[in-house]
């Protein structure tokens, strides 16, 4: 969240809420988290969706349903126009919460609905130990949510790139898998929140680390993609968030701004599609499948692949085919089980051109989504 100190900073680009707001709409975002409510006005004119914060739902207390309406209604008073009010997509509760919250975090999530607005929780990693979850396991930690909450969506976080150049797909794919999973069983949307900057043993972020992460989601079927953080804390040994922690931009910023560009062009056909199966081939993470269990593909060739595999609203068959390895690209050798002409839906025009020629390479962490004519 930037906070209103850092915003009048003496130094850097973003030396007011009007620049921090152009600076993500430059970067690609089309949503922002986590604001206080007197930073939406300058939010609207850069078509930003806004994620709101206020420390007195922040703070989750024990209160009553009645109490909870009140705070709630007490947070949006600063937000006085209908076209403000529009701008406001979700309100800030809790971030990875233990699941002794999850009663308290329903009744919070109850008052914001009543105002028309989309609650804001995202949940731990897999690799959270059972007294941080508060659950005996992270699938019953899901169950514990969804059941509690009655959330529209699972958000939830997983770093899994390192600084000696390394990914832990076990880590980071046996996390989606269970998500995934939880996602279609409660028909529940998912999103996920990743690596974009570096600290502690984690990765600096690359064209390759970005693009893995992102095109790997939308391989799974998630809705949405956060980044953690934007604005570098001062704080440890974080470094390369898109903005600095002296306001000013990093190459970091081009990189996630060509990432959040490809997002876009693809939005019309991906947010079409209806994801219906998921598959590796090269190694094979942990709970995940083979190209065996091939729905639409028939085959691919040689490489450390993902395949999502989708259909559109006439059964028409998609896939999307991700580059897993971060350092070397590869050749694709694509076959759909089904014949016809290959088109590569374009993440730069958005338009659908012939899968051809020189068409058939990834670099390291990107993808490619194809259909068929």
């Amino acid at each position: 969240m930037p906070s209103p100190d850092f915003a009048g900073g003496a130094w850097g680009d973003m030396n007011s809420p009007a620049d921090l707001m152009k600076d993500l709409f430059d970067c690609g975002y089309n949503a922002t988290g986590f604001i206080p409510a007197e930073y939406v006005r300058y939010a609207v004119p850069q078509r930003l969706a806004v994620i709101l914060y206020d420390e007195r739902i922040a703070s989750c207390p024990d209160v009553t349903p009645q109490q909870a309406e009140e705070t709630v209604k007490k947070a949006l008073d600063k937000i006085e126009s209908p076209e403000l009010r529009k701008a406001v997509y979700s309100v800030y509760i809790k971030d990875e919460p233990n699941a002794s919250l999850f009663p308290r975090l329903h009744l919070w999530s109850d008052a914001i609905g009543k105002q028309g607005f989309l609650p804001y929780i995202n949940l731990f990693p897999d690799y959270a130990s059972d007294n941080q979850l508060g659950s005996k396991g992270y699938e019953a930690h899901l169950d514990e949510f969804v059941n509690a909450c009655h959330p529209r969506y699972i958000s939830y976080d997983n770093y899994s790139l390192y600084d000696d150049g390394t990914m832990n797909e076990d880590r980071f794919y046996g996390n989606m898998e269970t998500v995934r999973k939880k996602s279609q069983q409660y028909n529940l949307p998912f999103w996920n929140v990743i690596l974009g900057n570096t600290h502690f043993h984690y990765a600096d972020p690359s064209p390759a680390t970005l693009g893995v992460q992102v095109y790997s989601t939308l391989a799974y079927g998630g809705r949405g993609i956060g980044y953690f953080t934007h604005y570098a804390p001062a704080l440890g040994n974080y470094r390369l968030a898109p903005v600095d922690q002296s306001g000013f931009r990093t190459k970091t910023w081009e990189l996630i701004r060509n990432i959040n560009l490809q997002i876009h062009a693809l939005a019309p056909v991906y947010c079409t599609l209806k994801n219906v199966n998921v598959f590796h081939t090269g190694n094979v993470p942990k709970n995940a499948q083979g190209i065996e269990s091939a729905v639409h593909l028939q085959s691919v060739g040689e490489g450390n692949l993902l395949v999502g595999e989708f259909v559109d609203s006439g059964n028409k068959p998609y896939l999307l085919i991700v580059n897993k390895d971060i350092q070397k690209s590869v050749q694709l050798k694509v076959t759909f089980k089904k014949e016809g002409k290959i088109l590569l839906v374009s993440p730069y025009g958005g338009g659908k051109v012939r899968f051809e020629g020189e068409q058939d390479w990834l670099a390291p962490g990107a993808g490619a989504l194809l259909t068929i004519e």
